[in-house]
């Protein structure tokens, strides 16, 4: 019997079951978002689900209009004061949230529960916004069978188990999984909502627009995955995947940033093989690597490539520093095609003069020792080469460590870093290089992104994560152009042949703490498990999120010989017409398979005495039915007692017990053939 009466729904009162019901389903749809709501909010969520509860209700405890009213208020400023806005990713979200823990509190009869439990569909889906994994997509399945379950309590008799409720909810969901699916597949593909400006400022892992010594070693800390590469052909050997992202120019002594200038001469990119004038490529090599990337969100623009990059995606620009950068920040997930043409040189004979004033940049003062070394040694080399050559042998030959914990540096952070520490990790040996060259009069900038990669042991592809983070050099030189220079690989060319997954066991790499030792060992405790992990989840967004609008055409072309949208609308209507007759069948079929034996006996006896002119009325109970009987049709007083004390105690005795007699009897009674009734 429903929870709700058929003729005034809205005055009736909540059954314990389903306020229960009603607050698990908002604390399951809560859940993904602990970690971006308000600690206030969390305990508001926590406080309203203990004020909404029957136990305060039976005590006339909830809070009237005036109070609510209050708690709206205070609640909206409070989502002003830890968010900025009202509206937005994470304001939005904790604003909807405020407002059904108040709806929840608001709810007095089954029209606020609905209007309650329907509100959480629309919070659960906003768990997409901030990540759309396979873990987020299987716990948003789970949840949506929760709020399923609540809504039926709301409809059922008291007396159902939690199990048929789940087993009916569960089976509700999974009759719309066919229809998603098709709806998945054919419909056509739209930007998803989560790839808009809707989380900016919400801070991803991952390398900043600036470096100072320190910051890229706190990322190599961390197994964060930055991007995945397929590889389409051969690839380059391990030791030169150097995946290119920031180009880094100016140097004020402490911290070194890019040229904004740089952004302003950004150009689309043009057909395969296809270079402005500043890029040269010998007519005889056109040896290239193809690859896909998909990245992982950063809110930044810059994307990651091998030098030299081509794309022929609409949405990445070709930046003067040999760069790719997308036309708006990468606020969630995404995939590019690169070919990168190894035979390329940039700038090859001659320099800008504002390009070589910005890589010959260098601050009035400061680090003297370095400068007095570089001008000493570049005057004693017999050119360029030479001296780029007695550099590199210096950093080899001399006693200097890779590590992630170095010392401390004083203000003149090049001279401390070369004359006392001798201890640094990538960005302290790329920007004591690059300053050594510029000392000397030769342009030279530092260039950050990724080095390396371990390749996926269940899948031909790469995963680069944030501890392959790394800073080298580019140096510039008459008749070659721009040409890379790593000076870590002179003092640890074990990162740089193998990468950092390979430096496990190199103390003087985590350091001597009792801990350090295991920080990566953690990550080597679960390798096999992680790369299981991560093979799922690459498949997950390789064949889902990335099932794009290039891919859905590709798909109908192999499906049905033809990409045009009429077609595929018209299959995708006939495939939801024969599910959907299909999931009908099935579920009526189930109606009358799930109906209780004795149920079917109650209808045939109604059946019998609505011929005699006693319609049994919607919601009524087997007692009163019984009284009214007895009022309307005397002669049938008798019957209808014992039928209604037979079925009662028989419908609702304790599960697997049997009383064959009285079922016997019960149905004889159904058909009318008890004699001694009349």
């Amino acid at each position: 019997m429903s929870a709700v009466t058929s003729n005034s729904p809205n005055k009736s009162t909540i059954r314990p079951a389903a306020r229960y019901w009603q607050l698990a389903a908002l604390i399951t749809v809560v859940l993904p978002q602990v970690d971006r709501l308000p600690p206030w909010l969390l305990a508001a969520v926590f406080l309203g689900s203990l004020w909404a509860s029957p136990w305060a209700e039976r005590r006339k405890l909830l809070p009237g209009k005036f109070l609510r009213a209050i708690l709206l208020l205070a609640g909206m400023a409070g989502v002003y004061a830890s968010h900025r806005t009202l509206v937005g990713a994470e304001g939005g979200v904790s604003f909807l949230i405020l407002c059904a823990v108040l709806k929840v509190l608001e709810s007095r009869d089954g029209r606020d529960l609905f209007i309650s439990v329907v509100l959480d569909f629309f919070i659960l889906a906003t768990a997409f916004l901030f990540s759309q994994s396979l873990v987020t997509a299987l716990y948003v399945g789970l949840a949506n069978i929760v709020i399923v379950a609540a809504l039926l309590v709301l409809q059922q008799r008291e007396g159902v188990s939690l199990q048929h409720t789940l087993r009916r909810a569960a089976a509700i969901t999974m009759q719309a999984v066919p229809l998603l699916l098709v709806l998945f597949v054919f419909m056509p593909r739209l930007p998803p909502i989560w790839s808009l400006n809707l989380n900016q400022g919400s801070g991803k892992t991952g390398m900043s627009d600036s470096m100072s010594p320190g910051d890229i070693a706190s990322l190599s800390e961390s197994s964060e995955l930055a991007f995945r590469v397929e590889f389409q052909g051969p690839r380059p050997p391990g030791n030169e995947l150097y995946w290119r992202g920031l180009v880094l120019t100016q140097f004020d002594g402490q911290r070194w940033t890019e040229d904004p200038r740089v952004d302003g001469l950004n150009t689309p990119m043009g057909q395969e093989g296809s270079w402005p004038d500043w890029v040269f490529m010998h007519r005889d090599d056109q040896s290239f690597y193809r690859y896909r990337i998909i990245q992982e969100a950063t809110d930044q623009r810059w994307l990651f490539s091998l030098a030299i990059p081509h794309t022929s995606s609409r949405d990445a620009l070709f930046t003067r520093d040999a760069r790719l950068t997308a036309r708006i920040p990468v606020f969630s997930q995404l995939t590019y095609e690169v070919q990168s043409w190894t035979a390329a040189r940039m700038d090859v004979y001659e320099l800008l003069p504002w390009m070589r004033s910005q890589a010959l940049q260098l601050p009035a003062s400061g680090n003297p020792r370095a400068r007095e070394m570089a001008s000493r040694w570049h005057n004693s080399s017999a050119n360029e080469s030479a001296y780029i050559r007695r550099v590199l042998a210096w950093l080899h030959e001399e006693e200097f460590f890779y590590t992630l914990q170095p010392p401390r540096l004083g203000e003149d952070r090049i001279d401390d870093f070369l004359f006392r520490t001798r201890r640094g990790f990538c960005e302290h040996y790329a920007s004591s290089f690059v300053f050594l060259m510029r000392a000397a009069g030769i342009p030279a900038r530092v260039v950050v992104g990724y080095q390396g990669g371990e390749q996926s042991p269940l899948g031909d592809y790469w995963l680069v994560r944030q501890m392959d983070a790394h800073a080298w050099a580019e140096v510039w030189l008459v008749g070659e152009g721009w040409v890379r220079i790593d000076p870590t690989a002179s003092v640890a060319p074990d990162r740089i042949e193998h990468g950092a997954a390979r430096m496990a066991d190199n103390r003087e790499y985590w350091g001597d703490s009792g801990l350090s030792g295991v920080r990566y060992g953690n990550y080597q405790l679960f390798r096999q498990l992680r790369s299981m992990a991560d093979y799922v989840n690459y498949r997950w967004t390789r064949d889902v999120l990335g099932y794009n609008s290039e891919s859905q055409d590709g798909l109908m072309q192999r499906l049905l010989g033809d990409t045009s949208l009429l077609r595929r609308l018209g299959v995708m209507l006939a495939l939801m017409t024969v599910l959907t007759g299909l999931i009908l069948f099935w579920a009526l079929r189930g109606e009358r398979r799930e109906q209780h034996p004795l149920d079917k006996l109650y209808r045939r006896y109604c059946q019998r005495l609505a011929k005699e002119g006693v319609l049994r009325e919607a919601g009524e109970g087997p007692q009163a039915f019984a009284r009214r009987v007895a009022r309307e049709l005397p002669r049938r007083a008798e019957e209808a007692e014992e039928f209604a004390r037979l079925y009662t105690a028989l419908r609702y005795r304790p599960a697997g017990s049997r009383d064959k007699l009285l079922e016997q009897r019960l149905r004889r009674l159904a058909r009318g053939r008890i004699p001694g009734i009349s």
